[in-house]
Parts: C-alpha cells; structure tokens; sequence
C-alpha cells in the first residue's frame, strides 16, 4: 500500500466525522480534522442507519401481519445485546386487555463489580421498539432503539479494552409502549399506561432484585435514561410548535426555556431533557446535561424542562394534569410513579416540523425522517449518553480516560500531518 493510501487510511478511520461534512481538499481536509477531533468517542452513524434502514423502518405491531417484522426486529436487539457482551434475556408477559397473544420485552445486563450489594448504584436505559400500526416508526421510536445499541457499543467496546465497572448497568428495549389502558383497574394512575415497562417494573424486577441482592437491595439508584421519538431536527423558524391552550402555562413553568425558544423564533432544534426537579432526576438530568454541553457540537442545542411535582397521579388540579400530561407519554412515566428516578429524552414527537403530521403516520418513514442531520443529532444525543453512563458506572482501569486516549490520537494525528506535509513540499 503507498503512503499516500495508508494516509487516507488513517484519516478516514480518525476523521470520519469531518469528511462526511467537507469535502476532501488536501491539506485543507487534513487541517479541519485537526481542529475538529474531540475528546470522546464519537457515535457511529452508519452503525445506526443500518440498524433502522434493517430492523426499524416497518410497522412493529402484534397484529398478526406485522408479527414477522416486530419478530426480527425483537430478535435483532437480542442478537446485538449478546454479541456486544451483554446477559440477555427476554420478559415475557401477558396483557389480555390488548391482545392474547404473548408479549416480550429485550433485557441486557453489564454487572458491575457491586453487583449483588447495597452499595451497587443500577444505572438503566431504555427505549421502546413496537409500533402502532398506521406508522413505520422510524423516528416513533427505531431512533431510541437504534441510539441505544450505539451506546451498549460504546460502552462494551470499552469493557473489552480493560474498563472495568462499580455499578451495574440495564437496558432493556420495551415491547407495548404504544398500546394500553388501565382505566377501570384498581391501581390506574396515569392517563395513557405503556404497558410493557409497567409490567417490566411489577413482574420482573422485583423477584430479579430479591434473586440478586437479597436483603441488601441498593437504597439508592442513579435511575433510568428513556430515549422515545427523538430524532427530529428542524432549524425553520416556527418548525416548534406549543399549543395554544397550554402556552401560558409552558412559559410560566419554564421560563428559561420558553425564553430560549423563541429567541430562536421557535426551531427546532434542539434535545428535550424532561425531569422532575424534587426528585434524584435532577441528578441524573445535571449529568447528562453535562456531557451533551462537554461534547461542543452547538448547533444541536437541549432545553431543559424540570417539572415541580413528584408523581402525575398525585396533582391535585385538573387543569394542570391536562397542561403537563405531555410530558407523561413515554416509559419514564411507570418508573416516576414506583418511586425510581428516570429522565425522558425527546424531540417533542407531534410539536415539531415533519412529525407535526408524520407522529403514528406511515409519513414517520426512511424518506422523510431518515436524513443526514438527523442521524447526526440521533448521534450526539447517543454520545452524551455514553458519557453519562460511563462516569455513573465508576469506571476504573485501562482505558478510562477519555482526554489519554484524545491526546494519543492527536499526538498521531499531528505526527501524520507534519510527515505528510514535509512529503508534499518535496514533490
């Protein structure tokens, strides 16, 4: 291979990110790169595409003609979770209210070294992967799916390279998000109740919880990470819609927010990070919300939406459950009512640019959702993550340290650069 071959090599191996963006101009490329590389592991974007182009981009419901669909898709995060390392396993549960057919939610585990204590601090991220049936899902909700593979990669990929963990970690891909009610039931707390993380929280967890830890059950979580719709990026000026009724109230609740939104005149372009503020949510809410600023990127922006009470159920006022119940339509909602600390990520599914009318449509498809700069926001939400996960799993080791392994590569980088410069001016 020439030296000009082992240079490009080299270059689209660590520079990927940045020739995706200019196109290749010599040392103008080389250049960019250098003042490009940043110092964390970045998100394969092509990893993620080809998960949703293969296993999310048709319809995922447990009616019977989709059933081979959901069934690969089902089995795809099964096989991913196994050969990045994980303990697999499914959940299977019943819900006649929707079908009798068996449902099964996908569950991976990476056990820290505190695995079975009290002092195991369980760190979990989920998404769900079933369908309506009047949509393709790419963005409703193929994205969480595919963004959460991306970081099981990551993160494994780093246990491979001699990281090891205090904390347990647990992902779980949801089956029945999108169908179920318990209305008329004696413990139906919220308005619209995704079923499958529901019965993950009363049948599965607790007897895994007393299998592994006994009497020494942690009294205290990091929470869980819920990743559902979050994909679209829009910079159109009133690309972010609010609705009417629920506007004064939206501005009053979060002000800053609010505030920061419409001096963009309402684009949307940016992550939703929705938690509650009297809980450990905010906790876990300020870490990440440290990661995605850590990692630069600014023109894929986050609001933050801390929400002042504890549990839905317990809001007193009518008025304000019907101005906040959009905030309640995802997993994140069964894990606030059990008392556990989770926060949602989103993109705001039917408020914001094409999801407006795609949000359970067949338009919700590889045409129209599956672009560029939406894969590559899809990307920096994925990364931030990572890096959120990583630090709350107490990582100790070789290969912990993301700024060794940075200056490494730029050290090389820099070296490749200086012998491929001094080559050219010799030609």
């Amino acid at each position: 291979m020439s030296f000009d071959n082992v240079f490009m090599s080299y270059f689209a191996s660590n520079c990927l990110q940045c020739f995706k963006m200019v196109s290749f101009d010599g040392r103008h490329v080389i250049i960019y790169c250098l003042c490009s590389l940043h110092c964390v592991e970045s998100a394969d974007t092509v990893y993620m595409e080809t998960s949703i182009r293969n296993y999310f981009s048709n319809t995922r419901h447990h009616d019977p003609e989709y059933k081979e669909y959901k069934y690969a898709a089902k089995e795809y995060i099964h096989g991913e979770f196994l050969r990045h390392g994980l303990t697999t396993e499914y959940h299977t549960f019943q819900e006649p209210s929707v079908s009798n057919t068996s449902f099964q939610s996908v569950i991976g585990k990476a056990k820290g070294t505190n695995f079975g204590t009290a002092n195991d601090r369980i760190i979990g991220l989920g998404a769900h992967y079933d369908t309506v049936r009047e949509t393709k899902g790419v963005d409703d909700n193929g994205a969480g799916v595919a963004a959460m593979l991306e970081v099981v990669r990551q993160l494994t990929d780093r246990n491979k390279n001699g990281v090891k963990r205090k904390n347990t970690m647990i992902f779980v891909a949801f089956d029945l998000e999108e169908y179920g009610s318990c209305f008329g039931t004696s413990d139906c707390k919220l308005p619209n109740v995704p079923l499958g993380s529901r019965h993950f929280l009363q049948e599965w967890l607790p007897p895994w919880l007393k299998l592994n830890y006994g009497n020494a059950v942690p009294p205290v979580i990091h929470g869980v990470i819920i990743l559902d719709t979050m994909m679209n990026y829009n910079t159109s000026a009133r690309s972010q819609t609010i609705p009417p009724q629920i506007e004064n109230v939206f501005e009053e609740a979060f002000p800053e927010a609010y505030a920061s939104v419409a001096s963009d005149n309402f684009q949307g372009d940016f992550l939703n990070l929705i938690y509650r503020q009297p809980t450990n949510d905010s906790y876990l809410a300020a870490e990440f919300l440290k990661s995605w600023r850590e990692l630069g990127k600014p023109k894929y922006e986050i609001e933050s939406f801390p929400l002042t009470f504890t549990k839905f159920s317990e809001i007193p006022s009518s008025d304000v459950k019907n101005a906040f119940i959009d905030f309640m339509r995802s997993d994140h909602g069964n894990f606030w009512e059990s008392d556990l600390p989770a926060i949602w990520l989103t993109d705001s599914a039917d408020f914001r640019g094409d999801m407006i009318q795609c949000y359970h449509q067949e338009c919700d498809n590889l045409q129209v959702m599956l672009t560029d700069e939406n894969i590559n926001f899809l990307g920096k939400t994925a990364d931030a993550i990572v890096t959120t996960m990583h630090k709350l799993s107490e990582p100790s080791g070789s290969g912990t340290s993301d700024a060794s392994r940075c200056n490494q590569q730029t050290v090389l980088t820099i070296l490749t650069y200086i012998i491929y410069t001094n080559r050219m001016q010799l030609i």
